[in-house]
C-alpha cells in the first residue's frame, strides 16, 4: 500500500471553469409578501411592542380639555353717532376678517388675558409656581406685580394652549383654549374674546379722546380767528358808510325808494296832464266844460245840474202856459241863468284845479329825480368800497365756515366717545367640556397601529437584508457563481402527520418511501450527478458547508442510500472525525477510517453494511482526533482502493471554513457538493466559503438548498419545484 500514489497525484482533479453569475432580479410582489410571511413572528412582535408603547405613551398623557367659544365679526365698522351710515350693499372685504383673526391670536390679545386672569400664578402657564416632586418643594408666593418678561412668558404658554380659527369664509371665528381643567378652559376662552373686545373699545375710546384734545385745541385758535375776521368786516363797513339793512346798504336802499316813489309820480303826472289836456280839448269844442269828467265828478256841479234840470223843466212848464213876459217865467229864466253861471264858474275853477296838480305832479317828478341822482353817485362810491369789502367778507366766511365744520365734528367727537361699540360680538360663550380633547385614545390607537404596522415593516426588511440569505435557484447561481445541485426539503415540513416510530426518522423514511416527496428530492440529486458528470473516473464526490448544523450529515447519509437503492455500489465515508455525524446515525463502532489508515486495520473489518440499501459505511470510530490524517499518503491509498471497490464514494467532510481539514478533501475529491441552509447560512459565510473551495483547486459541482421549508419557500414564489411541491403532494403519497 505504501507503494500507491496519492490519489490526487493520479487522478488531479481539474477545477471546473467558474460559473457566470446570472443577471440580478427585481422583485415582486409576491417575494414581498413571502419576506412577510417568513417573518411573521418578528413582525408581529415588534408590531405588539411599538403598539404598547405608543398606546401607553398616549394613556399616560395628562388629559387635556378644550372649550371653544366663537365670536362674529362686524367688518364694516359701524359707527352710532353718526345717524347716517350709507351701505354699498356688497359683502365686506374679506382681509378685513382675516386681519381680525390675526389681532385674536397677537400677543397683545394674550398678554391681557394673563393680566386679566393673573395667570402667571397658575402653575400650568407658570411652572415656577408648581410644588417640587412629593412636595419637598414648597409652592412660590403668589406675584402681584409681575416683572414683563414673565407676562411675556406666560402670554407665550396661552398662546401655545390657544387656537383661533375662522368658520370658512364667514364672518364667524372661533376661539379655543386648551386646559387641564375644563373649567379653567372655558373661562380663559371666554376671557379671550371678552378681553379682544376690550381690546378693540380701548383702541377706539383712545381714539377718540386723542381726537377731542386736538380739535379742542384747533377750535379755540379758529374761534378767534373767526371774530377777528368779522370785525375787520364790520370796522370797513363803518369807515366807507357801508351800512346796510336786510343784505344792502342805505344807498341802495334809497336808490330802490327813490325809484318807487319817482314811478308813482310819473303816472300821477301823466295822469293830471291826460285830465288837463282832455278838459282843455272840450273846452275847444265849445262844450263849456260841462262834459269834463272832474266837472261830472264833482258834487257841487252835480247838485247845480240837478237844480238846473228842475228849473229848465219848470220853466217849460210855464212857457206853455205864459208868455215870456210873464213874471214867473222871468223869474224861473233868471234862476236858470244864475245856476247855469254857478255851473260854469265852478267848471272854471275845476279846469283851474286840474292845471295846478299837474304842476305840482311835474315838481314833484322833477325833485324825486334830482334826489335819485344824487343817491346814484353814493352807490358808486359804496360799489369802489366794496371791492375792499368783499375779501374780508369772504376770509370772513371761510375762517366761519371752518370753525362751524370743526366745532360740528367736535360735537360728534364727543358724541362718539360715549356710544362706541366693539366691531365683535360674542356669538356663542365658551361651555365648560365635559369630555377630555386629548388624549384621543381613538386617534392614539389608530396612531399606535399605523406605527405598529410601520416597525413590523421596517423590522422585517432590516431583518431581511442585513445579512442575506439564500431562498432559491437565482439566489445560489447569482451569489454565490456556481451551479445549483437542487433543493432539499426540510423533512419536518413534508413528513405526514401522525408518523411515529423508526419511520419518524428521515433516513428511515426515505427507505419505506421511496416515492415520496422527500426521496424525490434525493433522487434529483443523483439525476444531477450523473448528468453533471457522466465519467466513471469521477467518483469520490465529497459533501461540505460553510458552517455547521446544515445538514450536512444527513445528506450524505440519505445521498448514499438513494444511490445504493438504485443498484449502484456506494460507500459513504464519515469524515468529520470531530462531529463523526454519520457514525451517530448508524451507531457507535470500534474501528473507522482513523484505525484503517493508522493502524492498518483492513477495510472489510471498518466497513459498517447497511442491509437495507446495500450501502456501506467507513465510520469515525476513534474517541481521539489524529493530526493532519488526510494528509497523509495512507489516506490516499484507502481512497483509491474505495474508488476501485465502489461505483460512488461519498465523503462527509467537515465545514470548510472552521476546520482544515476540508480544504484538503475537497481538494482530493473529484467533485464537491456544496451545502447553504435555506434562509439560514448567511451569504458573506456562503460566499467566502465558494472563493476558499476555488483557492483549493476543488471541483464544485453545484450547490444545494437544504433544510428547505416547502411551504415557506412557496409563499416567496421563486419557482423552484419547491414552490410546486403543493399540487405534487398527493401524487407522492399515492406512489409511496
Amino acid at each position: 500500500m505504501n507503494n500507491l500514489i496519492p490519489i490526487n497525484h493520479q487522478l488531479p482533479a481539474q477545477p471546473s471553469a467558474p460559473f457566470r453569475p446570472i443577471e440580478p432580479e427585481r422583485m415582486h410582489l409576491r417575494q414581498l409578501f413571502g419576506i412577510l410571511l417568513q417573518r411573521a413572528k418578528l413582525g408581529l412582535g415588534v408590531a405588539a411592542a411599538v403598539f404598547v408603547v405608543v398606546l401607553g405613551a398616549f394613556a399616560m398623557q395628562t388629559p387635556t380639555y378644550t372649550a371653544v367659544g366663537s365670536v362674529v365679526i362686524d367688518p364694516s365698522g359701524r359707527n352710532l353717532a353718526r345717524a347716517e351710515q350709507q351701505s354699498s350693499g356688497l359683502p365686506a372685504d374679506t382681509s378685513a376678517v382675516d386681519t381680525q383673526v390675526e389681532v385674536l391670536r397677537s400677543r397683545g390679545v394674550a398678554e391681557r388675558v394673563v393680566r386679566a386672569q393673573k395667570l402667571y400664578n397658575d402653575p400650568e402657564f407658570n411652572s415656577r409656581m408648581a410644588p417640587g416632586f412629593f412636595g419637598l418643594k414648597k409652592p412660590a408666593e403668589p406675584i402681584v406685580n409681575p416683572a414683563p418678561r414673565l407676562v411675556e412668558h406666560t402670554a407665550t404658554v396661552l398662546m401655545n394652549k390657544t387656537w383661533v380659527r375662522r368658520a370658512g369664509l364667514t364672518y364667524v371665528v372661533l376661539v379655543g383654549v386648551n386646559s387641564t381643567s375644563p373649567e379653567k378652559a372655558a373661562r380663559l376662552s371666554n376671557a379671550y374674546m371678552e378681553e379682544y373686545q376690550r381690546l378693540q373699545l380701548d383702541e377706539k375710546l383712545a381714539r377718540v379722546t386723542r381726537a377731542n384734545r386736538e380739535l379742542g385745541m384747533s377750535l379755540e385758535k379758529m374761534r378767534r380767528d373767526a371774530e377777528i375776521a368779522e370785525a375787520n368786516v364790520q370796522r370797513y363797513k363803518n369807515q366807507h358808510g357801508l351800512l346796510s339793512a336786510e343784505g344792502s346798504t342805505m344807498a341802495e336802499q334809497e336808490v330802490s325808494t327813490l325809484n318807487q316813489q319817482l314811478a308813482i309820480a310819473r303816472a300821477e303826472t301823466a295822469e293830471k296832464y291826460a285830465r288837463l289836456a282832455a278838459a282843455q280839448a272840450q273846452l275847444r269844442n265849445g262844450s263849456g266844460g260841462a262834459d269834463v269828467g272832474a266837472a261830472l265828478g264833482s258834487d257841487t256841479v252835480r247838485e247845480m245840474r240837478k237844480r238846473e234840470a228842475e228849473l229848465s223843466v219848470k220853466l217849460a212848464q210855464l212857457k206853455t202856459d205864459f208868455t215870456d213876459q210873464y213874471p214867473e217865467v222871468k223869474r224861473t229864466q233868471a234862476q236858470l241863468n244864475d245856476i247855469r253861471g254857478q255851473i260854469q264858474i265852478e267848471i272854471n275853477r275845476i279846469l283851474s284845479s286840474l292845471r295846478a296838480e299837474a304842476q305840482a305832479a311835474a315838481g314833484r317828478q322833477a325833485s324825486l329825480m334830482g334826489s335819485r341822482g344824487a343817491a346814484q353817485g353814493g352807490i358808486a362810491q359804496n360799489n369802489e368800497a366794496m371791492v375792499g369789502l368783499v375779501g374780508l367778507q369772504q376770509k370772513a366766511e371761510a375762517a366761519k365756515a371752518i370753525y362751524e365744520a370743526y366745532l360740528g365734528r367736535a360735537k360728534e367727537v364727543a358724541a362718539e366717545g360715549s356710544l362706541q361699540q366693539a366691531d365683535a360680538t360674542i356669538n356663542a360663550r365658551a361651555a365648560i367640556p365635559t369630555a377630555p380633547s386629548s388624549p384621543n385614545m381613538k386617534l392614539g390607537a389608530a396612531l399606535a397601529v399605523l406605527a405598529g404596522l410601520v416597525a413590523a415593516g421596517a423590522a422585517v426588511l432590516i431583518a431581511e437584508f442585513w445579512d442575506k440569505q439564500l431562498r432559491s435557484r437565482l439566489d445560489v447561481e447569482r451569489e454565490l457563481g456556481v451551479p445549483f445541485a437542487g433543493v432539499l426539503p426540510d423533512f419536518r415540513s413534508v413528513k405526514p402527520k401522525g408518523l411515529r416510530g423508526p419511520e419518524a426518522a428521515p433516513e428511515e423514511y426515505l427507505v419505506s418511501h421511496p416515492f415520496s416527496g422527500f426521496a424525490e428530492a434525493f433522487r434529483n440529486l443523483r439525476a444531477f450527478l450523473m448528468i453533471s458528470a457522466p465519467h466513471e473516473d469521477s467518483k469520490l464526490i465529497a459533501l461540505t458547508s460553510a458552517v455547521p448544523r446544515e445538514g450536512k450529515s444527513l445528506t450524505s447519509f440519505c445521498l448514499a442510500r438513494t444511490l445504493a437503492l438504485s443498484g449502484s455500489r456506494v460507500c459513504l465515508v464519515d469524515c468529520d472525525l470531530r462531529q463523526r455525524g454519520v457514525t451517530k446515525l448508524i451507531g457507535a463502532r470500534d474501528v473507522g477510517l482513523v484505525e484503517v489508515v493508522q493502524d492498518g486495520v483492513p477495510l472489510t473489518e471498518a466497513l459498517v453494511h447497511d442491509a437495507r440499501t446495500n450501502l456501506f459505511v467507513l465510520p469515525a470510530a476513534g474517541k481521539s482526533v489524529p493530526y493532519d490524517l488526510f494528509s497523509n499518503p495512507v489516506t490516499d491509498e484507502v481512497l483509491r482502493d474505495l474508488a476501485n471497490q465502489f461505483d460512488y464514494v461519498i465523503l462527509d467532510a467537515p465545514p470548510i471554513l472552521g476546520v482544515a481539514d476540508a480544504r484538503i478533501l475537497a481538494a482530493k475529491a473529484d467533485r464537491v457538493l456544496y451545502l447553504v441552509q435555506w434562509n439560514k447560512t448567511p451569504l458573506r459565510a456562503a460566499q467566502s466559503a465558494v472563493d476558499i473551495l476555488q483557492e483549493c483547486g476543488a471541483n464544485v459541482a453545484g450547490a444545494l438548498l437544504t433544510k428547505v421549508n416547502v411551504k415557506g419557500q412557496a409563499r416567496y414564489g421563486y419557482g423552484d419545484s419547491s414552490d410546486y411541491y403543493g399540487y405534487f403532494k398527493n401524487y407522492y403519497i399515492a406512489a409511496a
